[in-house]
């Protein structure tokens, strides 16, 4: 039978836009079990939480602002976990939110065995994100064709896990396994990340497949048997096809990223990065090794020739 999940929405600290991508993840979990939203919903600015909210009937709890400062929403959404907790009718609760005020009750629910997911932007408390057993950053791994195209790791006021950090972790994993003799799994080694790093996800570093993240951002390669995938270290570079040789030659003229991607799309209409395993262009066009991108002042990105 399907986990249940309790799923808990603090509406005032959190874009209503994320909605969709909420609940696709929340189902991979298991069965939502409460769905509830928590704000005060007289506020205009919350009239898109209650028109959406309504689409997937989700209980909104409103809640009037008595007092400036005073987040009575907050309190609500608490009180109704400890409720749902004292139940005991769910396997786990996702909390909607970014805030560091929650982290005493995602410690509390752990501590009463449940499993507790978070979901918020990358600018979330580490704290909360610390408290939770895994933290999805909304704004990551939303299906969004906007790019500023700069790593995670290189954005300022980032919650997320410095990509030097998980190559770290990854390259000790493989170790480990060479060490015993043994093959570092590909689906183990995700499972591994995803215990020391609360908030791991490959999208959050702008790809769709962590396989391809592991190929593309170490100096490993995934190698398969039958049904099992396996990490390997590379011993040799991947081919360019037909679309990497057009990157190049463009390249030599240091185009502006999304003039190349218009290029791109009109010369193979039929290409698409993420069927590749790439969420964005400009992580495809990042794995080729002879060229990169580059910032200017102006925050304009060009492709060029390495």
């Amino acid at each position: 039978m399907s986990d249940k999940i309790a799923l808990l929405i603090d509406a005032e600290n959190t874009s209503v836009k994320y909605l969709d991508v909420v609940l696709k993840e929340l189902k991979q979990y298991g069965d939502i079990s409460f769905q509830r939203m928590y704000g005060d919903f007289s506020n205009p600015k919350m009239s898109d939480w209650a028109k959406r909210g309504l689409d997937y009937a989700i209980v909104p709890i409103h809640q009037a602002i008595y007092k400036t400062g005073k987040n009575a929403a907050d309190i609500m959404l608490v009180i109704d976990a400890m409720d749902i907790l004292y139940q005991n009718n769910v396997d786990g609760f996702c909390i909607v939110t970014s805030d560091s005020d929650f982290t005493r009750l995602a410690n509390r629910l752990r501590e009463g065995g449940k499993r507790v997911i978070g979901m918020g932007k990358s600018d979330a408390s580490k704290t909360f994100i610390s408290a939770c057993n895994e933290y999805k950053f909304l704004d990551k791994i939303t299906d969004d064709d906007s790019d500023s195209y700069l790593p995670a790791d290189e954005k300022q006021d980032s919650a997320v896990t410095p990509l030097s950090e998980i190559k770290m972790a990854i390259n000790y994993i493989v170790q480990q396994a060479e060490g015993r003799g043994e093959n570092a799994y590909l689906a183990s080694t995700k499972s591994q990340l995803q215990r020391e790093f609360a908030d791991f996800d490959e999208r959050n570093y702008g790809y769709s497949l962590f396989r391809k993240f592991v190929e593309d951002e170490t100096k490993f390669e995934v190698k398969q048997k039958g049904s099992v995938a396996y990490i390997v270290r590379k011993h040799q570079q991947k081919k360019h096809d037909s679309v990497e040789e057009y990157i190049l030659e463009k390249a030599k003229k240091r185009p502006e990223l999304a003039d190349l991607g218009r290029e791109i799309h009109a010369a193979f209409p039929y290409f698409k990065p993420k069927e590749l395993g790439y969420s964005k262009l400009s992580k495809y066009i990042e794995s080729i090794p002879q060229v990169k991108i580059e910032t200017d002042d102006n925050n304009k990105n060009y492709v060029v020739l390495k």
